[in-house]
């Protein structure tokens, strides 16, 4: 049977809820959101475990890393190119999770989603808190959105995790405890590159001095579990630098969203010269963006970097869309916010339920269509970006208008 038919009424079921919750002013209890949320995730886990067709990262280059670290060797070096370009905190995470299905007596695909699952649960009570006085509303509707459960549930892919540390960052940066958000922040670094585009709003979220504490500790937490490499695994500690250059690269797959559709004609390509460019040309707008945007909240802020990261991106997992929901729920509300959410998810779906059977067409078309239809979800995440604001922070989202509030 079609995973669209299974999966997909649950998921249209939570985003209907998180819309209901919205157009209504609902706030549920965190316990009613935790529990529409595991319920949610759950019921797409199970199916997920027992598709004969697993995402080729999460039953190849996943269970590959986990393997290599239990035997002691680093997967960026061992694992083929472009299979594993991280630094080893995320291979220590799955190799727990290896572990933990033997002694469970679990699948890969199972215990392999248990801690994307479980991230992303941890962050409806995140996205509450970051969102103030409106955040028993938030947090519901982020347990409801169906990017979230897809990615978790049937990537099993790590962004919620990279999320859970990002968003705590900026939760504790905005309570003064800049320790604390340096070290959550490093954790999030630790998870993949681009969450340095998490930085600058909790950095801005402290005051004075404070932010070089949490620039500190950004940097240093990644350098532990660099160095752990060395301590812990097969890689010399004359090796790290080159390790390092490794981990910062990434291979310059394009042709499946935004402007290199148009280069390739909607085909999956890997092109060092597109990658080139495409990196200056996502340098050159972030930069813009973060100067434009550089008195706005911290909340605001984030938002928009990971916004235009998804505008000019040159590269795109399907698992990218989920960065920016958490703050598009708890900054400030605006009328193209759910229109993205929705057609992120749909967009999203249409590769995780692999609707493509459904439609008769060869893959190769498939694919440039579903390239292509990136063209109509860009002008939304436009239009999403939030106003800017060069008066001081934006107001928590329980100080809006009421007619701004349900939007």
């Amino acid at each position: 049977m079609s995973p669209a038919l299974v999966v997909g009424p649950p998921l249209v079921a939570g985003l209907v809820l998180a819309i209901l919750a919205q157009r209504r002013g609902w706030a549920p209890p965190l316990w009613a959101a935790l529990a529409t949320g595991a319920v949610l995730r759950v019921v797409v886990m199970l199916w997920a475990a027992q598709d004969p067709s697993q995402p080729y990262d999460f039953a190849n280059d996943f269970s590959g890393a986990a393997d290599e670290i239990l035997a002691g060797r680093n997967p960026t070096t061992h694992m083929r190119e472009g299979g594993w370009h991280f630094l080893p905190f995320l291979a220590y995470v799955l190799a727990g999770q290896k572990e933990l299905g033997d002694l469970l007596g679990l699948s890969w695909n199972m215990s392999g989603r248990i801690v994307p699952v479980l991230a992303d649960l941890a962050l409806i009570p995140l996205v509450a808190k970051l969102a103030g006085e409106r955040g028993a509303l938030r947090g519901f509707q982020y347990a409801c959105v169906p990017i979230g459960i897809m990615v978790s549930s049937i990537h099993g892919q790590f962004p919620p995790l990279t999320l859970v540390f990002g968003v705590a960052a900026l939760v504790v940066a905005r309570s003064g405890r800049a320790h604390w958000a340096g070290v959550l922040m490093g954790l999030s670094v630790a998870c993949t590159n681009w969450s340095v585009l998490l930085v600058p709003g909790v950095v801005l979220a402290v005051a004075g001095s404070r932010r070089l504490v949490v620039l500190f500790w950004t940097g240093a937490v990644p350098g532990l579990w660099l160095l752990s490499s060395a301590v812990f695994l097969d890689t010399p500690f004359t090796g790290l630098v080159d390790l390092a250059k490794a981990i910062i690269s990434t291979r310059p797959v394009v042709g499946d969203w935004g402007w290199t559709v148009l280069a390739t004609g909607g085909s999956q390509a890997v092109s060092p010269s597109l990658g080139r460019i495409g990196l200056i040309v996502l340098l050159a707008g972030l930069l813009a963006a973060g100067w434009w945007w550089r008195k706005a909240d911290p909340v605001d802020l984030t938002l928009v970097l990971l916004l235009v990261f998804l505008i000019l991106t040159y590269r795109l997992g399907a698992q990218y869309l989920v960065w920016p929901v958490p703050y598009l729920l708890a900054a400030r509300a605006g009328r193209a916010t759910w229109p993205a959410i929705a057609l992120t998810s749909a967009w999203a779906a249409a590769g995780y339920l692999r609707l493509q059977p459904l439609t008769g067409l060869p893959w190769g078309q498939f694919h440039s269509l579903w390239a292509y239809s990136s063209f109509l979800v860009i002008p939304v995440l436009i239009a999403a970006l939030p106003p800017r604001n060069a008066d001081g922070p934006a107001p928590a989202p329980g100080e809006l208008p009421a007619a701004e509030q349900v939007r």
